[in-house]
């Protein structure tokens, strides 16, 4: 059956509910958001046949799908217990997985010697290329938002911690003005993760497998 033509970006309407529930609304407002997304979700749904979607539109509407609005976690009633500003989740915190508190897991039991944390934060895509990145200038880790799933594999989101964490330890390589991340060195210390290849394979069937 071919895929009818959707009229607009799937990218664009997970991201922007997702940041609307991050930002821990009242809970009549939520009330309005669910009516919405019940309106929207009946609408889209008769034009969209998920086998023929790319593997990153297939996360994006598996979080339209899924994501439960009427969550009281998602209300601002108990913004006063959450660490931070009012009202504002941290940086690393989704709407299903806590990537603070993934990153500061693996620092301690793999980077024990790291004195401080980099800075934690989810891509603006569901991006099934680039999963994961650390910048340097920012001090920074990006998670891809398919990981913002709840049934993500935890192992999946610690072992990319750990690699990113690893490319913050190791740095990068200069040879005749190329810059190189994946060195020898690096990838001897990348496969010290347990059962590294298995974790491969299970990126690999999370994302094909979606749907």
């Amino acid at each position: 059956m071919q895929q009818r033509k959707i009229p607009f970006s799937l990218h664009s309407c997970a991201f922007q509910l997702r940041k609307k529930l991050l930002k821990h609304a009242p809970l009549e407002v939520l009330l309005n958001f669910h009516k919405e997304h019940q309106e929207f979700l009946a609408r889209v749904s008769p034009l969209i046949e998920p086998r023929h979607l790319s593997y990153s539109d297939r996360f994006a509407w598996k979080f339209l799908r899924e994501v439960n609005i009427l969550s009281l976690d998602y209300s601002n009633e108990d913004s006063q217990n959450r660490v931070g500003e009012p009202g504002k989740a941290p940086t690393g915190k989704g709407i299903y997985q806590d990537l603070d508190d993934v990153v500061a897991k693996v620092q301690k039991i793999w980077f024990p010697e790291m004195d401080n944390l980099p800075g934690v934060v989810w891509l603006k895509r569901f991006s099934t290329r680039k999963l994961a990145h650390f910048s340097h200038k920012l001090d920074e880790i990006a998670f891809s938002l398919i990981f913002d799933s709840m049934d993500a594999p935890a192992e999946i989101i610690s072992y990319l911690a750990y690699h990113e964490l690893l490319h913050r330890q190791l740095g990068s390589k200069t040879v005749k003005g190329r810059r190189y991340s994946h060195t020898g060195h690096f990838k001897d210390q990348e496969h010290l993760f347990p059962n590294w290849r298995a974790v491969d394979e299970q990126i690999n069937q999370y994302i094909i497998n979606t749907i």
